[in-house]
């Protein structure tokens, strides 16, 4: 499972938001894809809620909490959380792979250039899934 940050595009005349062919066609430009516990660290530190298909966020607004979160990051990394396994009589053993330290606001600058590349296309909105 992973947390997926993408561009659309307000439908004109309509409240939908579509994803063009030119982000289809090219998802490694255009989409930063997390796995599920990094894409929640990213949504806590953006200030939104770790909830499944969130957005669409206006990308101005998004790209403020983007910047807002990476000051509030300056000169503090995110720690290291090492691997471990969790293990329970009866339960299926679930490996954790841990994070390096550093590893949130790296992906907070991924995000950041992620926007730039949007914006550049005519995206309008940030949404995640």
């Amino acid at each position: 499972m992973s947390i997926c940050f993408g561009p659309h595009f307000q439908d004109a005349g309509s409240d939908r938001c579509v994803l063009q062919p030119a982000a289809r066609d090219s998802l490694d430009d255009y989409e930063l894809s997390l796995a599920n516990g990094n894409g929640v660290a990213i949504l806590l530190a953006l200030g939104l809620p770790p909830e499944p298909m969130g957005g669409p966020i206006a990308i101005d607004a998004f790209a403020g909490r983007v910047t807002a979160a990476l000051r509030r990051h300056l000169g503090h990394r995110s720690p290291e959380i090492p691997a471990h396994a969790d293990m329970g009589a009866g339960r299926a053993t679930i490996v954790h792979l841990g994070r390096r330290e550093g590893y949130v606001e790296e992906r907070l600058g991924d995000l950041a250039r992620l926007v730039q590349r949007c914006r550049a296309i005519g995206a309008t909105h940030i949404r995640w899934s």
